[in-house]
């Protein structure tokens, strides 16, 4: 369970990425490439799944099922998140001050950067859910991975990246 404020951010951001990874659909009900009109649709199965899975989380499904899907829905939906599960007030000053504080953490950074880039990486299918690394032309794999398999995913990837010029105990320089 994450502890401190970034974890609670980032774990709450990666949920509703997930949402939009996994459940954007274009609002007459046809998938397009471009999804610009696109509403977060999640079936009732998956909604029961992530009550069930994610208590401390499915608040933003209900925030932003059936809406368009938009930067400001999005970041207000992890902001109540994050406001409900830390205490603190989303716009406060001590709210603030810890967003502040987010954007001056090279850790924060990074793991946000390097999520984007695995996200980015399973959306063009150069790679699957496992970190394997896919042929061009590969065929999609269209199943919805659970949140918490996702999340397990990522950060299985996450621990095998090596940010530049960082060098092992042990190894030449």
């Amino acid at each position: 369970m994450p502890a401190s404020f970034s974890e609670i951010f980032l774990e709450a951001m990666r949920y509703e990425h997930w949402l939009r990874f996994y459940f954007a659909d274009d609002p007459e009900g046809v998938q397009d490439e471009d999804l610009q009109d696109a509403v977060i649709r999640v079936p009732a199965d998956s909604i029961e799944r992530s009550r069930a899975e994610e208590a401390d989380l499915v608040d933003m499904l209900y925030a932003l099922q059936e809406k368009l899907i938009t930067m400001e829905a999005s970041r207000d939906a992890v902001f109540a998140n994050l406001g409900r599960r830390t205490g603190l007030e989303p716009g406060s000053d001590a709210f603030n001050e810890q967003l502040v504080s987010l954007s001056a953490d090279m850790g924060f950074r990074r793991e946000l950067d390097w999520f984007n880039a695995w996200v980015q990486e399973l959306a063009n299918n150069e790679i699957d859910i496992k970190g394997n690394a896919l042929p061009p032309g590969a065929p999609r794999d269209e199943s919805i991975v659970p949140f918490r398999e996702w999340e397990a995913a990522f950060k299985f990837w996450y621990s095998l990246q090596k940010p530049l010029g960082e060098i092992e105990p042990g190894m030449p320089s």
